[in-house]
């Protein structure tokens, strides 16, 4: 196999220039700016990258960004009906709260201060996707610009400018299972060059019933989950765009039911009690001019993060014992970056991001049958960093893209990240990527402290997760608007943070052995046609611990995906999109069915008054799987066929 990959990374570049021309379909090439804090093209970026545009969101309807990453080559989701996580190069571990990559918008991190989740993917992220102008999937380590877990991916969503969105804009939605959804945004003109993008919106739904044979019995409700997957929530986003000011303002709540708890004997499905409440909020102001002969940006932001829940145990005489975890995050942050030509030295970037917390407290309570408070744990953290990034082109066909940065925190110390892309261009429309970092995790406060004595008990003192990372990228543009990638990676990380469980059933978070994440990845998409949009992609992958050959849990060896779009008519356009997921192995050593997902998507813009209709239908073939997860059960079915209406109306067009 690794033959025939160096033979495939050759055969794409076989003609090289003397000094790669310019392409003349270079300006169609998506932009990017998470990959080096400015925009660039995909050519030029460090990192092979993917973008996921505004009418992409549209043509084959996601609206989540869950369905929107799906979509990407290498990723793949899992769902334990609370959260869904997200897995990228053979890494999503039952359990793990979505820790070993960044989510932002506008460049602004959602990794909260106690669970350091970026797990955020359905209606728990509190931006619609009717305000995004792109989503940036930037593979590969990102320590050395944004610090801790930036080891396997960083997702930056791009928000809509208020200068180009309509006046107006609204949209109702309704689904399977009782989902119903209603948006409402718009933009204005406030004078003096301010311009504001306001936007809110409220979901709900009843969601699905489920059986559990692991549960059936008189104690547990016959393992019936009925009424007990609903979901409430709502959104608001606020954007103020004046001067060299640009201010954002998100916040958001949800209510999730459970149908399965954490521990096994809070498994009362007769109570229905069961569920999850959470919200993640900031405000973040940004200041950019430009200063001398580079460009300066100032952010600061004040940031929230609210999580509650009820589980309602069984006792020993039959009774119910009503247990609630509580934690509650405030934190500031500010990042200050400079760019500037430096002549023979290239181009420089510096800069510094500081955070603190003012408060990072967990607690849980008994309700009943009597009120009190089990215990507590406050561990406010707070760090600094400081980078360089030099950005140089060695030659017409050479480029070198390197990095370094220093952080240090309150109870890790500190820790040093390089990174380095070296980029030839062997054509104008071929480029090959060579790609080297260092990234770090540091364990969270709730890996760290969160301890009851009974099942969970008090961790040992931990160690950062590290890693070094390869990657031999080569990209290649066969035609206007048609692209080509391979990308073959070489992860090895160090000191993996896991709970480990004991012959009681109680667990303690332990660094354990180190382990390693190997792959290949395939893609060719684009628009051969001016009235056809496709793409296809494959991956193998393989993530396993040291000294052994068994792949981790919820770890697929094969990720196949394709999609296009066709117009049917003046006004409609017909999207369809499939997935295969070979099978994966759950926690207890169990193996899950391969998941083929078939999704079809109809859209009709414009009608009158500005009217636009979108039927889709998900999981079309009714395709039975299951999902491991990290709870009590290891593993849940996953979603079966569903279908929506959307209607959205713009009077502006």
């Amino acid at each position: 196999m690794q033959k025939g990959i160096v033979l495939l990374l050759i055969g794409i570049g076989v003609r090289a220039d003397d000094g790669a021309p310019k392409d003349p379909f270079a300006d169609d090439l998506p932009k990017v700016e998470a990959a080096a804090l400015h925009e660039q093209t995909l050519d030029e970026a460090p990192a092979d990258v993917t973008v996921i545009s505004r009418k992409d969101i549209r043509t084959y309807g996601y609206r989540t960004l869950g369905e929107a990453l799906n979509s990407v080559r290498g990723f793949y989701s899992s769902r334990d009906h609370m959260y869904t996580f997200m897995g990228v190069s053979g890494f999503s571990l039952p359990g793990d709260y979505n820790t070993r990559f960044l989510v932002m918008i506008n460049s602004h991190p959602l990794t909260d201060n106690i669970y350091s989740s970026n797990g955020a993917f359905e209606q728990d992220f509190g931006l619609d996707l009717d305000l995004v102008e792109r989503i940036e999937v930037v593979r590969g380590p990102s320590s050395a610009l944004y610090g801790s877990n930036g080891i396997f991916a960083t997702i930056n969503i791009v928000t809509v400018s208020p200068l180009d969105f309509p006046a107006a804009f609204a949209t109702i939605e309704a689904g399977s299972f009782g989902e119903k959804k209603a948006m409402f945004a718009g933009s204005y003109y406030l004078g003096k060059g301010a311009n504001l993008l306001v936007s809110g919106s409220v979901v709900n739904s009843s969601g699905e019933s489920f059986f559990f044979p692991e549960l059936d019995s008189e104690q547990y409700g016959y393992g019936r989950a009925i009424g007990m997957d609903g979901e409430r929530a709502y959104h608001t986003f606020a954007n103020l765009v004046w001067r060299n000011w640009n201010i954002v303002a998100y916040f958001n709540g949800r209510d999730k039911a459970a149908p399965v708890a954490y521990d096994f004997s809070a498994n009362t499905l007769s109570a229905r009690a069961s569920h999850v409440d959470d919200s993640n909020n900031y405000v973040n102001a940004v200041y950019g001019r430009t200063l001398w002969r580079g460009d300066l940006r100032w952010a600061v932001g004040y940031n929230q993060y609210r999580y509650a829940d009820r589980f309602d145990f069984l006792t020993q005489d039959g009774g119910l014992l009503d247990r609630r975890s509580y934690a509650l995050g405030d934190w500031l942050t500010s990042r200050l970056t400079y760019r500037v030509p430096a002549g023979v030295w290239g181009t420089l970037t510096a800069g510094a991001r500081a955070s603190v917390d003012l408060r990072n407290l967990q607690y849980d309570r008994e309700v009943w049958p009597q009120a009190a408070t089990l215990f507590s744990i406050s561990k406010p953290q707070g760090g600094i960093g400081v980078f360089v990034q030099d950005e140089k082109q060695l030659s017409r066909q050479w480029d070198l893209d390197a990095g370094v940065r220093l952080d240090e925190s309150r109870y890790y110390g500190h820790f040093l990240s390089p990174r380095a892309a070296i980029s030839f261009h062997a054509t104008a429309r071929t480029v090959y990527k060579l790609i080297y970092g260092r990234p770090f995790r540091n364990p969270n406060t709730y890996e760290q402290f969160y301890a009851d004595g009974v099942a969970f008990l008090p961790a040992p003192p931990l160690k950062p997760e590290t890693a070094n990372t390869f990657e031999l990228v080569a990209q290649h543009r066969f035609g206007h608007g048609v692209r080509g990638s391979v990308n073959v990676y070489d992860y090895r990380l160090k000191n993996l943070i896991e709970a480990v469980y004991e012959d009681n059933g109680a667990s303690q978070v332990n660094n354990v052995s180190g382990s390693k994440s190997r792959g290949v990845e395939w893609e060719l998409g684009g628009k051969p046609r001016r009235w056809l949009d496709t793409d296809a992609s494959f991956s193998w992958q393989k993530a396993n611990p040291d000294g052994s050959a068994a792949r981790f849990p919820n770890s697929p060896a094969y990720l196949a995906k394709g999609r296009w779009a066709i117009p049917a008519g003046r006004r409609v356009t017909f999207a369809n999109s499939v997935q295969w997921m070979s099978s994966r192995l759950t926690y207890a050593g169990d193996v899950v069915r391969p998941v083929l997902l078939v999704d079809v998507t109809l859209t009709v813009r414009p009608l009158r008054a500005g009217f636009e209709v979108q039927a889709g239908v998900r999981n079309a073939l009714n395709w039975w799987y299951q999902d491991p997860i990290g709870l009590s059960l290891d593993q849940i079915r996953g979603d079966p066929r569903t279908a929506y209406v959307k209607v959205s109306w713009n009077p502006g067009k």
